[in-house]
């Protein structure tokens, strides 16, 4: 495989180098993967450099409404640039000072699996914004509100559970994702938002942006279409060409093989620092399928007054977890759509903690220096055992202790591969941690 790229100049002074490594992925129709070094998705990453690329997202989309540059903009750019803990607390705490005002106040939506977290650090740092993250999870007794298709995704359907009364009003919708491909997506989104739920603007905000002068035209048929002004933002924006096969079957074994010696395990309930919502997976065949939801993560609307709960249940929580530590080299470890609230508890959790997510999309690895995915491992989702994960990038004899966090309540026997891939990985101490149940601890 080798892919071109022609890359325009980027804002806020951010190279190529600051943002994405590749890999090949294992998809027919999309062959390679920008690996970013700033989500916290497939690679491992100071917690609080996610929450910093959403600020300055959420500052391009405030220059451009109000032709003001903020402040402290150049400040989260070079923190962004380093592995430092204490300027990066520095530029997030300068971040957080004040909120950014953008003339009307914007509904958020941050596209599920990979820009959950994305979204919600924008819509947490925006004036009034509130937020809606779409997500892959189709749930019992509750009709979505959207439904769209990612058609390039491992999994295409994309729903949307917001409360209606959001997106019955004229307010902006900013739509956020790591990147821009073609452009599909987004005017998907945008069709069946404006067939139900009409409004006058659209933004597309992204990390990255790749459309080809024939993809940005059908934006622009679209936007005269129907009536409508979409701008589009990014980061780093340029374009590609693809050349080679994709693969359509990994020739990886992503198996997790058995371990005698185990890890020691204990089991932290967070049900307490968060609210829940009465709403379940539908058809789960295990016990998660009947454990509720929090109404944290986004997936279910927030608006602007909580912002401050969320951060006061981060800060309290994670300094509950902080005191669990066994060493000095911490991973904090999210669950498909469930990144940003264990992202902001890592954040509190002090230096030496990184942080990253485990994944639906399957990708290949190649042990090799300059290659983003070093090493990879599929498991059922313990949460859904219809569902398979993957995890990349966990070095042997790197982490002291992993937190692994779930939204909802899952049992010893689903987590048994995670357990066995973190004693051969010679982890020593693994935390389950969950968020809207106790712990099961027994089958």
């Amino acid at each position: 495989m080798k892919v071109e790229l022609d890359l325009k100049e980027g804002a806020l002074q951010l190279e190529k180098e600051h943002l994405f490594e590749m890999a090949a992925r294992v998809n027919k129709k999309r062959a390679f993967l920008f690996v970013s070094k700033v989500l916290g998705k497939h690679l491992p990453v100071h917690p609080l450099k996610p929450l910093l690329v959403s600020g300055l997202l959420a500052m391009v989309y405030a220059k451009e409404q109000t032709g003001q540059t903020p402040p402290h903009q150049d400040h989260l750019v070079k923190a962004l640039k380093t592995e430092d803990h204490a300027m990066l607390t520095e530029a997030y705490t300068a971040l957080k000072k004040e909120k950014l005002m953008t003339g009307k106040q914007p509904i958020v939506i941050g596209f599920a699996e990979t820009a959950t977290a994305l979204g919600h650090g924008v819509y947490d740092v925006i004036d009034g914004a509130s937020y809606i993250h779409t997500t892959r999870e189709q749930l019992l007794d509750l009709d979505p509100v959207l439904v769209f298709e990612e058609e390039h995704s491992h999994a295409t359907d994309q729903l949307c559970y917001a409360d209606e009364a959001l997106l019955l009003t004229d307010r902006p919708v900013v739509l956020v994702d790591d990147e821009v491909t073609t452009g599909r997506t987004n005017m998907n989104i945008i069709r069946d938002l404006h067939a139900k739920y009409p409004r006058q603007s659209y933004t597309l905000l992204s990390i990255l942006d790749w459309r080809t002068p024939a993809h940005e035209e059908a934006m622009l048929q679209l936007q005269e279409e129907l009536g409508i002004q979409i701008t589009s933002l990014s980061l780093l924006k340029g374009q590609m060409v693809f050349r080679g096969k994709t693969l359509d079957e990994p020739s990886y074994s992503y198996e997790i093989t058995a371990q005698e010696k185990r890890p020691a395990l204990s089991f932290h309930s967070l049900q307490s620092f968060f609210q829940h919502v009465p709403y379940s997976l539908s058809h789960a065949v295990n016990s998660a399928g009947h454990s509720p939801y929090i109404h944290e993560t986004g997936r279910f609307g927030l608006s602007a007054v909580d912002t401050v709960a969320i951060d006061q249940a981060a800060a309290e929580a994670g300094l509950k977890l902080r005191q669990e530590r066994k060493g000095k080299q911490t991973l904090c470890l999210g669950t498909g759509e469930l990144m940003y609230v264990p992202m902001r508890l890592a954040a509190h959790m002090g230096e030496g903690v990184l942080f990253h997510s485990t994944t639906r999309s399957p990708i290949h690895p190649v042990e090799k220096e300059g290659y983003a995915v070093q090493n990879g491992f599929a498991f059922m989702s313990p949460e859904d055992s219809r569902i398979q994960h993957y995890v990349y990038n966990i070095p042997k004899d790197q982490y002291d202790d992993v937190f692994l966090f779930f939204e909802k309540k899952v049992s010893q026997e689903a987590l048994l591969p995670l357990v066995h891939l973190f004693a051969e990985r010679h982890v020593k101490h693994v935390h389950i941690v969950t968020l809207s149940d106790e712990v099961k601890v027994n089958g």
